[in-house]
């Protein structure tokens, strides 16, 4: 054991020492305290030293944070939002849901023998670690994290529901047990049958699915037994998952060869693995033209002899390369469908646990989701990768980039004002609903914050590869100005859902920024594009 605890020492110094240094690179593309952090800071001793205890902390806070989120959001807010009566039953319910999402669908989907990850690579290619004792520090930390954190996670939901502590701990511990018994029930089958379970996808899926239905239909009108609750009640059953689990932890840590295994998921051409080299190629192939493309490169060039310079190049641009457009728009059109058929159906299901108050509470996911419904992000690569990174030398481009900067966002602008509104449209039925068509007057603002989120992030993303201009050639984004001026989108998000703001007032608040926006933008394009819409 004494070599398990080294190991897993050694391991939380990699983990830690990584997270320095992404921290520090991180510090110095801030624009005032970056320069005042040199490259010698990856060096320097001391410094390296408080930045690894702030990392620890880091690290352990989050975890802790992610099993007391997974609690609050998945568990807790749906029995508190849609149930009534003594906390008992609400604690029936709550064990109910815990055993089919942590118990079934974490068993099924979770394994972390089998897990692809850059931890495991260079813990075993690069460094040589031994697999066998690597693996076994990873499943003994690993194990013991999960008890610790979802141990004070349940604790919290007992006190709020009144119930027993100790009675949530034992059930953190039976859960504990089954999992290191799936965990080896996974082992077996590659090892038998060399079958990695955790990547067949569409039993993911489908597990996701029937598990996650099977958790919340107690609280439908089509309510079935909270059956988690009874199960864990029963003695024998407890006694034998602790037993099994016990005993199948015994031999993971002692008498288990995972050589292969390992071998098996630390491939570096794994996509699983190198999520980065997997996403780049993606968005090569996104933004690459089509043969169809291609072989119509004078199409519109007669309608385009009226215009002259940048608005002719533009046009020009977005009809030879008119599937770039028209495949985001297709896409995410199809997910609006897709989302408009399940909250219809889910609106069904829950009419009566849901009220008008709840509609306006969740308005603010709009935000969140028009951020990633809208094309945006995409266009631009592709405006960069076709057009812009060979221009983008020139400084008289960038001197111009307010010019082009405004006929793209024209075109950005009907196409996203085009989701919005199909949003707006399907949104509308499961409100009309829940309703039962006797609040129509809650739809005009859902269809004015829709057009105006439409608009504002047609603005936001071009405003930020103008500004930031985060791609680099081979299309990847490694500019953290950029992430954090969209981590305030998020920001925005949380702090409108824990205020809730009424429906009108959000709405009203919303078209005020939207209006504003565009005449930040230009100024800021019109300032900083000059020295910063550069090839990196």
């Amino acid at each position: 054991m004494q070599g398990i605890f080294s190991t897993i020492s050694r391991m939380w110094q990699l983990q830690v020492i990584s997270l320095v240094n992404r921290l520090i690179y991180f510090m110095q593309s801030l624009p005032v305290i970056g320069s005042l952090i040199r490259d010698q800071t990856y060096a320097a001793f001391r410094t390296k030293r408080i930045l690894g205890a702030i990392a620890v902390i880091l690290r352990l806070g989050a975890g802790l944070f992610e099993s007391i989120l997974y609690f609050g959001i998945l568990l807790v807010w749906p029995i508190l939002l849609w149930t009534e009566g003594p906390d008992t039953e609400r604690f029936t319910l709550l064990l109910h849901m815990y055993l089919c999402i942590s118990g079934i669908m974490g068993g099924v989907t979770g394994a972390k023998v089998l897990e692809s990850n850059k931890m495991k690579y260079t813990a075993v290619r690069l460094m040589r670690m031994n697999p066998n004792r690597f693996i076994r520090a990873v499943l003994l930390n690993r194990y013991t994290t999960f008890f610790l954190y979802q141990g004070i996670a349940f604790t919290l939901a007992s006190v709020f529901f009144n119930f027993s502590i100790i009675h949530a701990w034992m059930a953190v511990g039976i859960m504990t047990f089954w999992r290191v018994l799936c965990e080896f029930f996974h082992l077996q089958l590659f090892q038998r049958k060399g079958i990695v379970l955790v990547r067949k996808t569409w039993l993911m899926s489908l597990t996701m699915l029937l598990t996650l239905t099977v958790a919340y239909f107690p609280l439908t009108q089509w309510s079935i037994p909270p059956f988690g609750a009874a199960v864990l009640d029963q003695q024998w059953f407890v006694i034998l998952i602790l037993l099994s689990g016990a005993v199948a932890g015994y031999v993971l840590l002692k008498h288990t060869d995972y050589a292969s295994a390992v071998r098996a998921v630390t491939n570096y051409a794994d996509p699983l693995l190198n999520t980065e080299i997997m996403i780049a190629d993606l968005q090569q192939r996104m933004v690459q033209s089509k043969d169809n493309d291609l072989a119509n490169l004078h199409v519109g060039e007669q309608s385009t002899f009226s215009k002259k310079g940048y608005e002719q190049m533009h046009v020009l641009f977005v009809k030879r390369h008119a599937n770039l457009f028209r495949a985001p728009f297709r896409r995410r059109l199809i997910a609006i469908m897709v989302i408009g058929f399940i909250l219809s159906f889910l609106a069904l299901i829950f009419r009566d646990h849901i009220s008008g108050e709840f509609i306006a509470r969740s308005s603010p996911l709009l935000i969140v989701v028009m951020l990633h419904l809208t094309v945006g992000s995409q266009i631009c690569r592709a405006f960069f990768y076709h057009c812009d990174r060979t221009l983008m030398r020139y400084p008289f481009y960038r001197e111009h980039a307010q010019q082009h900067f405004l006929l793209r966002l024209r075109s950005l602008l009907k196409l996203n004002l085009k989701l919005g509104l199909c949003l707006a449209a399907v949104l509308s039925v499961p409100v009309l609903i829940l309703t039962d068509g006797a609040t129509i007057s809650a739809l005009l603002p859902i269809w004015v914050i829709t057009a105006a989120l439409a608009a504002f992030f047609s603005v936001h993303h071009l405003l930020l590869y103008y500004v930031f201009q985060p791609y680099t050639v081979e299309l990847e984004t490694n500019s953290p100005l950029f992430s954090l001026a969209n981590g305030f989108i998020t920001l925005g998000f949380i702090v409108t859902m824990y205020l809730a703001p009424p429906l009108w007032a959000l709405t009203v608040v919303l078209t005020v920024l939207t209006a504003a926006y565009p005449f930040s933008a230009i100024l800021l394009v019109k300032k900083y594009a000059r020295n910063r819409f550069r090839l990196k």
